[in-house]
C-alpha cells in the first residue's frame, strides 16, 4: 500500500486485514514516526521509508519486489477493505488461478466505476466458483488489485516513468494486449471514500499535482500507446483550449484560477517537449 500523508487511513485500512498477512507500507510521506508506531503495534506490518517520494507506480513495484507471496494485493489508503474482502479474495484464489490479475467489486459506483469492458465479455464458465464470486472478465481495473506475480517480468509491472494518474490504465493496457486475463470480483467489494488518501491540510499542494501531473500523464499515455500524431492532435487541442482560460481568468481578476490553469499548461507542455514527469509542488517537511 503507497502512502503519502496518510496516516490516518492507513491505520484504518491494516486493521481491515487479519494479522496473518503481510502488509507492506512505502511511506512517500517518509514518517519515521509512522513507520515505528505500526511496526511495533503490529508484528504483520512493515513500514519502508524510501530516500525520495516515489509516486505511485515505482512505490507499488517495490512493494511487489519486497513481497514474499506470488499472489500480490496492492491497495490505496482511501479504498476501504469492507466484508472481509482480503479474507475472501484468499478463498477465490484458492480454486481460481486462471487470471493475472483480479480485482474486487467498488460498492462506490455512482462515484467511480473502477472497469470497463471494451469487449462483451461472459462471467467465469465454471458455475461452481461463478455462483459464489461472480467473476467477469474485463478490460480495465482501477482502485485495486490482486496479481500473481509470477505471470509478470519486472518491465511488465508499473511504468515507473509515471508518476502519477493514467497508470492504472496503462497496466491494464498492457495486461490486456499481452492477452493475459483481468477479472472483477462482483462479491468481493471494496468501498472507495474518494480523493482523501492526504492530510486535508495539503489540498491545495494536491491540486497543484492534479493539475500538472494529470495532463502530462495523459499526454505520455497517449503517445506510448496510440503514436505521435495521435497524442499530439489532442494534446495541442487542449493546450489552444487551456491557453484561453487562462487569458480569460486573468482577465477576470481569477488569478487562484489562473495559477491552476497556468500548472495545467506546464505540466502539458513539459510532455510535449518530452521532460520526465518531475513536478513536486508539495513543502518539504
Amino acid at each position: 500500500m503507497p502512502s503519502f500523508h496518510s496516516s490516518k487511513l492507513v491505520k484504518e485500512r491494516i486493521l481491515e486485514i487479519n494479522d496473518d498477512t503481510e502488509i507492506i507500507i512505502i511511506e512517500n510521506s517518509r514518517n519515521i514516526n509512522l513507520k515505528e508506531e505500526l511496526e511495533k503495534k503490529h508484528n504483520n506490518v512493515k513500514v519502508v521509508i524510501p530516500d525520495e517520494n516515489l509516486g505511485w507506480g515505482k512505490a507499488i513495484n517495490l512493494g511487489i519486489k519486497l513481497s514474499n507471496t506470488n499472489m500480490v494485493f496492492i491497495t490505496q489508503p482511501d479504498v476501504q477493505l469492507i466484508k472481509d474482502c482480503v479474507e475472501k479474495l484468499k478463498e477465490c484464489i484458492a480454486s481460481f488461478k486462471d487470471f493475472s490479475i483480479l480485482t474486487p467489486y467498488d460498492e462506490n459506483d455512482k462515484t467511480y466505476k473502477n472497469y470497463e469492458n471494451y469487449e462483451n465479455y461472459k462471467f467465469y464458465e465454471d458455475e461452481k466458483i461463478n455462483n459464489k464470486f461472480l467473476l467477469k472478465e474485463v478490460d480495465y481495473v482501477d482502485l485495486t488489485w490482486l496479481i500473481d506475480k509470477s505471470k509478470f517480468k519486472n518491465n511488465e509491472l508499473w511504468d515507473e516513468k509515471i508518476f502519477l494518474y493514467f497508470e492504472a490504465k496503462d497496466f491494464s493496457k498492457r495486461v490486456r494486449d499481452n492477452k493475459k486475463k483481468i477479472y472483477i470480483v462482483k462479491n468481493i467489494n471494496t468501498y472507495h471514500i474518494g480523493s482523501a488518501s492526504h492530510d486535508p491540510k495539503l489540498e491545495y499542494f494536491s491540486k497543484l499535482n492534479r493539475s500538472w501531473h494529470y495532463n502530462w500523464s495523459r499526454h505520455y499515455f497517449n503517445k506510448k500507446h496510440f503514436g505521435i500524431f495521435f497524442s499530439y492532435r489532442k494534446s495541442i487541442t487542449l493546450l489552444i483550449k487551456l491557453v484561453f482560460k487562462f487569458i480569460k481568468a486573468n482577465i477576470l481578476f481569477r488569478f487562484s484560477e489562473a495559477k491552476f490553469i497556468f500548472v495545467e499548461i506546464y505540466g502539458l507542455s513539459s510532455a510535449m517537449f518530452g521532460l520526465p514527469s518531475f513536478y513536486r509542488p508539495y513543502k518539504k517537511n
